[in-house]
């Protein structure tokens, strides 16, 4: 027993002897404390419309630490609303007495948000990323590592010295527009800050499919000029997915768009006598049931040609979203117009209304599924051999009275009525929005949607400095 208390005395005293010489070496040698319990959740919000959780607490501190050592905070941002935000992530209450300001770096990594390299510890309220977009429901998980770096240099300087912070997330702070357009700022962002600035053509809805929020441009002469590929196009909207809706607007040639604003001109079907007709594609015409009539096996006329178009112009272009929906709307409605009255039957030679602009409602939203042409949304019909589509007589109204779509003439997606004996779709023609037989001839403007990602290099928007955007 006597032995046993003997060696334990002797092993203690070692012990404290190396931890004696460890602090006197030339090597830090400290602890890593971080404040809080693992358990613990702290809970903030910002703007009413986001959500931070740390998952331990928000405070970050090192003291004591070994050289190598490494803190790692993990925190989530979640967008509760149904709008587009943005937000910062910086470190404010600051205290670092390092004596080498390098030896003490940080990353920070995301699921699909930021990602910053290894970089030294800012100062108190410096913003380690900034201008994070975050789109509704959506939720970034971050994970952010503090590394005190292990050098062969002498570190006996940062002997102990002491780094806290806290982690802050918080709403972006207003930014001009004209800033943000010559930063290589994603377009959708110069949208979408556009629409909260004053006295200007860029508005919000969410009348549209599952009510998702659509930014759109409404009047005429604005700054929706947009050049990609050597094509010049004018941006409708956002799509429900955040890409960026255009029309074609003819070619970019010496720096100057093409006065010809169409690919060519065409019939939108090569018969009219049939419900059928009014489809971007169609069933079996004359037949007694709607969803034969409108089954999507057959391809228009149109849809052949601007198939062709797109395929020559923009095959495989990783920019060209391939979720994005565009509108046949064959919903059917009962009215009469001029002495004649429709039905809602749909099929075969039955007088049929489909879009009554007359009645002043129209929508983003696109009610039945078998008209949401897409390559492969899972929402859509997934009927489009290439992501490309028509304008709708929807998104002309949403542009205004006065609109900088009403000029032309040029065939829309959108189906009129058929009255027993010919098929109409809407045209513009001259400045009005009106029925015209399928089977006649009208210009064709192609619309695309660009990815929501599509980065801006320059431009303001205006004809002569259109958006130009990389490719």
């Amino acid at each position: 027993m006597k032995n046993y208390k003997l060696n334990f005395i002797l092993c203690l005293i070692g012990i404290i002897i190396i931890s004696l010489f460890m602090v006197y070496s030339t090597y830090a040698y400290f602890t890593i404390d971080v404040d809080g319990e693992g358990k613990e959740i702290e809970l903030t919000t910002f703007d009413k419309n986001t959500t931070i959780i740390y998952n331990d607490t928000s405070n970050v501190s090192m003291v004591n630490a070994y050289t190598g050592d490494e803190i790692i905070k993990t925190f989530t941002v979640e967008n509760t609303s149904e709008l587009i935000l943005y937000y910062d992530i910086l470190f404010n209450n600051v205290v670092n007495n390092f004596e080498n300001k390098e030896d003490l770096v940080y990353t920070l990594e995301s699921n699909d948000a930021a990602k910053r390299e290894v970089s030294i510890l800012p100062s108190e309220n410096e913003a380690i990323a900034t201008d994070i977009i975050i789109y509704p429901h959506e939720k970034h998980e971050y994970t952010m590592t503090i590394t005190f770096l292990k050098k062969k240099s002498d570190q006996s300087a940062n002997m102990n010295k002491t780094f806290s912070s806290n982690i802050k997330v918080e709403g972006s702070k207003s930014i001009n527009v004209g800033e943000i357009i010559y930063k290589s700022e994603s377009l959708l962002k110069t949208i979408i800050k556009e629409s909260e600035a004053e006295e200007t053509n860029v508005y919000y809805t969410n009348n549209s499919i599952n009510g998702k929020p659509i930014y759109y441009y409404k009047g005429n002469d604005i700054n929706n000029n947009l050049v990609y590929n050597n094509m010049c196009f004018k941006i409708i909207r956002t799509d429900e997915n955040y890409n960026i809706r255009a029309i074609y607007n003819g070619e970019y040639i010496d720096g100057v768009c093409s006065s010809e604003n169409y690919i060519g001109k065409t019939k939108f079907n090569t018969k009219n006598n049939s419900n059928a007709y009014v489809g971007y594609m169609f069933g079996t015409s004359g037949s007694n049931s709607y969803n034969i009539e409108h089954n999507n096996i057959n391809s228009s006329n149109i849809k052949i040609m601007i198939d062709e178009w797109y395929k020559e112009k923009f095959n495989n272009d990783q920019n060209i979203a391939k979720n994005s929906i565009y509108c046949n709307n064959r919903v059917t409605s009962s009215f009469s117009l001029k002495g004649v009255t429709y039905s809602k039957n749909g099929y075969g030679k039955s007088n049929t209304g489909y879009f009554n602009k007359e009645n002043g409602i129209y929508s983003f939203d696109c009610k039945n599924t078998n008209d949401r042409f897409s390559l492969n949304n899972e929402e859509s019909n997934k009927k489009l051999n290439y992501p490309v589509g028509l304008i709708t007589a929807d998104e002309i109204l949403y542009s205004g009275e006065n609109s900088y779509l009403l000029s032309g003439n040029y065939w829309t997606m959108t189906p009129a009525y058929y009255n027993g004996s010919y098929a109409y779709n809407y045209v513009v023609y001259n400045g009005s929005l009106l029925p015209a037989i399928v089977t006649g001839e009208a210009y064709v403007r192609p619309v695309i949607s660009l990815d929501k990602d599509v980065t801006l290099i320059n431009g303001s928007g205006t004809i002569l400095e259109p958006y130009m955007i990389s490719r």
